[in-house]
């Protein structure tokens, strides 16, 4: 059995309930609800790109700094990307939600440390393994996936990283003694009871219920798989390669011998590992403040530099400039999504854009709605279908973001026939809007969402007929649409139209 193989004893898990009970914690540490979310999304679901799109966008802050590393020299993208579903049509499911896991637990992390220098320091060569791991499989087409090499080399360190978190005075004793010529494991034990940082590891990751993959990948010197076939020892592989060849930058390593222990996996030379760590460290600058301050702290350049400098290589490169700009301040509408650094043209552009491809209509639809909601700038949008049910018209909740439940969405339904504005204004393609104050006539279901809002209905016809709605709602306290606004709203509203012509005259693109 390999070592990546193996699971921890009962014992290894009582004596880690130990210290930390020991450090007056209850229990281990909770992975957050938005992590779990993340973790738990998968790409077999019919609408995996609006659900990963809906749970980013609950986080303003991850929504920015997912945006960030998107346009960075990293993906090189030809044209900037604005949304996170446009993210996942041009990147693939996998590559966005990894990468907004990765931040997500890093912002964690950084959040609930003491020592914000050592744990950014930690976080940085984390991430900086991660980017070299997936660029190597990638890059020698290795048969298993640069995505969740990514992740298994962003996790390998989760023991050292959690100590460092939760135990910081154990974690300061553990670095005085290896500073002081002792073994890493042998400092570990002494230290923390007789575990090591990877048993630390795998603990929590078993207890935060992640994939064997990314628990055997915690391993710090797995065996050599027995064959390519053996993805899960593949991986553990390279996620060790990947974070030794970071350790060799930071802490005065022999690249050359790491190179050369995994050469029959990765096939890597020299000049390649060198050239991927490069490009690694200037992707990595793109990801946020803290990252940038963590690779500061390691003063990753200049070490890199000296590493060429021993291997013969190049000088350094120099990173294109990240398209991502700064985040405006708000302007008395706190808690909108709206983003300053991308107008409502750079939306409406990308979704033209769209239009003029091959698209599946769900997917346009998220789009749609992720440039009202950030473009524009509402508390919830909410996107409904007409649909035909016992020969009878009636108006079903589809998609939805901002503060829009499931429940909320699924709540909405309502016969285009009945005697109320709403319906009326369906039947009329008529745009309506109900202040907050006024809610006279209004049908129970939207009598209840449009409490304490401003509301407003957008229709979307087809040959004069209504096919959709779409909602749109503020808080009471927050400004009325300006006329521009609302213009665009109705913009956004004419490339639903759009949309649904090119699908009544081509072949069917969706459901």
């Amino acid at each position: 059995m390999n070592d990546q193989d193996k699971s921890p004893s009962d014992g290894a898990g009582t004596r880690l309930a130990e210290v930390f009970a020991g450090m007056n914690l209850s229990e281990l540490p909770a992975m957050s609800a938005h992590v779990h979310e993340l973790i738990s999304l998968t790409h077999s679901s019919h609408s995996a790109a609006y659900e990963l799109s809906k749970v980013v966008l609950k986080d303003y802050s991850l929504t920015n700094k997912v945006l960030q590393v998107v346009n960075s020299a990293y993906y090189a993208l030809e044209k900037p990307v604005t949304s996170i579903s446009r993210a996942v049509t041009i990147l693939g499911f996998d590559a966005v939600r990894d990468l907004a896991m990765a931040i997500a637990i890093f912002e964690d992390f950084i959040k609930s440390g003491v020592e914000k220098e050592g744990i950014s320091k930690i976080l940085a060569r984390s991430f900086l393994s991660a980017i070299e791991a997936r660029e190597i499989v990638a890059r020698k087409k290795l048969p298993f996936s640069p995505e969740e090499s990514f992740i298994c080399a962003l996790l390998h360190n989760l023991g050292r990283i959690i100590v460092c978190v939760y135990l910081p005075d154990r974690y300061q004793q553990v670095e005085k003694l290896t500073g002081a010529g002792a073994g890493a494991e042998e400092a570990e034990a002494r230290i923390l009871d007789g575990l090591k940082f990877e048993d630390i590891g795998q603990e929590i990751a078993r207890f935060w219920n992640l994939g064997d993959s990314v628990i055997a990948a915690m391993v710090h010197q797995p065996r050599m798989p027995r064959n390519r076939n053996d993805q899960v020892g593949c991986m553990a592989n390279i996620a060790a390669m990947s974070n030794q060849m970071t350790d060799c930058v930071c802490d005065g390593g022999d690249l050359r011998q790491v190179v050369k222990r995994y050469r029959k996996l990765a096939g890597l030379s020299i000049d390649e590992a060198v050239e991927i760590i490069s490009s690694s460290v200037e992707a990595s600058e793109d990801i946020s403040d803290a990252m940038r301050f963590g690779l500061s702290r390691l003063r990753i350049k200049s070490r890199l530099a000296r590493v060429r400098k021993e291997v013969g290589g190049k000088g350094e490169k120099t990173a294109a400039p990240s398209s991502a700009g700064a985040v405006s301040a708000d302007d008395g509408r706190a808690g909108l999504p709206t983003d300053g650094g991308k107008s409502v043209n750079d939306f409406i552009r990308e979704i033209t854009e769209i239009l003029t491809s091959d698209f599946q209509i769900n997917d346009f639809y998220v789009n749609l709605l992720e440039g009202l909601y950030r473009g524009i700038g509402f508390d919830r949008i909410i996107l409904a279908v007409v649909r035909l049910e016992d020969k009878q018209h009636v108006l079903v909740g589809r998609f939805g973001l901002g503060d829009a439940e499931p429940a909320t969405i699924h709540a909405i339904r309502h016969s285009l026939a009945a005697d109320d504005p709403v319906a009326a204004g369906l039947r009329q393609c008529q745009d309506q809007v109900f202040p907050a104050a006024e809610k006279k006539g209004l049908p129970g279901v939207f009598r209840a969402l449009t409490r304490g809002r401003t509301a407003y209905l957008l229709p979307v016809c087809l040959f004069g007929k209504a096919i959709a709605l779409i909602y749109m709602d503020r808080l009471g306290k927050r400004p009325l649409l300006t006329p521009g606004e609302m213009k665009s709203a109705r913009l956004f509203r004419d490339l639903a139209v759009m949309a649904l012509q090119k699908m009544a005259v081509g072949p069917g693109r969706g459901d």
